[in-house]
């Protein structure tokens, strides 16, 4: 399987102020993967990559593998700022599973007829259990962690695509995984993952605090605060929303 991996270098002078700075003022960096589906929840998407600055060094390899698990929320609603607790886990499984969620929490791999790039669910329940939150949860620093979320009734089934564009972002609020969060809460970056970009080096910015690619590639594009995580991520374009940049660059 093929490892992905952000790269922070700070051993510059200029890098190990900056990071100095984002230390003194609290700074976390905050971190989002796409998916679409059906009944894709609309309030935001799970924080899928929290971790504050205090607790970094002068380099950070963010690493992720593209490997999926099924998870369950007992919830009916979830709204912004809520934060899921995952009840239920599956195993591993892989791109192109049907997977059935029986009523005692447990999955079953039926096959892998699903269409491809995608993983379905099927929510076998008996008809009258309530409406909950399912969704994937995929490995970033060696942890499996939910990253998109959608609404599943007993006795249906959900479609789900995960893809490979990532979005990060800084900010001071405290962002725990797992909560929903519907726009950028600060600078922060968009990319893709693929076979032929499998690494991205990264480095921040300062005045306003923000990330940007260290080398001379131009596939690292710059995101700005309030813009809609799921028009960057659910979207085929990322490129720079020309609209929030004017915008926002007329405020700082």
């Amino acid at each position: 399987m093929t490892a992905y991996r952000a790269i922070f270098n700070f051993n510059s002078m200029y890098q190990r102020e900056v990071l100095k700075e984002l230390k003194t003022n609290g700074y976390q960096l905050i971190g989002y993967k796409g998916a679409t589906g059906t009944n894709q929840i609309t309030t935001g998407l799970p924080t899928w990559f929290s971790e504050s600055f205090n607790r970094m060094g002068d380099l950070i390899e963010i690493e992720h593998e593209p490997t999926y698990k099924v998870y369950v929320y007992e919830q009916s609603e979830l709204k912004q700022y809520k934060q899921i607790e995952v009840d239920f886990l599956s195993e591993e499984c892989a791109l192109g599973s049907v997977i059935s969620l029986n009523n005692d929490g447990s999955f079953t791999v039926l096959n892998n007829l699903a269409p491809k790039g995608s993983i379905q669910v099927i929510d076998n329940r008996d008809k009258d259990g309530k409406r909950i939150i399912v969704g994937l949860a995929s490995k970033i620093m060696g942890k499996y962690t939910p990253f998109c979320a959608f609404y599943s009734s007993a006795q249906e089934s959900i479609n789900i695509e995960p893809n490979n564009k990532i979005c990060l972002f800084t900010c001071q609020t405290f962002i725990g995984t797992g909560t929903v969060i519907q726009n950028l809460m600060g600078m922060g970056c968009s990319f893709e993952f693929c076979s032929t970009e499998t690494s991205y080096n990264l480095e921040m910015t300062r005045l306003p605090w923000g990330i940007q690619q260290s080398d001379l590639k131009n596939n690292v594009f710059v995101k700005f605060p309030n813009q809609d995580l799921r028009r960057i991520l659910n979207t085929k374009s990322p490129e720079v929303d020309s609209f929030y940049k004017k915008r926002y660059l007329s405020i700082v």
